[in-house]
């Protein structure tokens, strides 16, 4: 009897830590799949106002082969009509 549950008691254990295993790579690998989604984007400051702004930006201006990046249309019209008014 004692050797039953001896028996028992390894299946048991070797079921558990073999899902255990399981779960852990599948964690794993959910972790590494999401973590080549993340996709980092360099910031760029704003030249009018100076907050920061991702280089993606679709306000931005090239002047005098420099590309100057803006957080919204205002900052950039504000810039352009600095820059081209002198």
């Amino acid at each position: 009897m004692v050797m039953k549950v001896f028996v028992l008691a390894l299946i048991l254990a070797g079921i558990y830590f073999f899902f255990k295993i399981k779960d852990k790579k599948q964690d794993e690998q959910k972790y590494a799949d999401n973590n080549e989604e993340v996709k980092a984007v360099e910031m760029k400051q704003d030249a009018v106002c100076g907050s920061y702004v991702e280089e993606t930006t679709k306000y931005k201006v090239r002047l005098h082969d420099k590309i100057y990046y803006f957080c919204s249309e205002e900052c950039k019209n504000k810039f352009i009509d600095e820059n081209t008014n002198h």
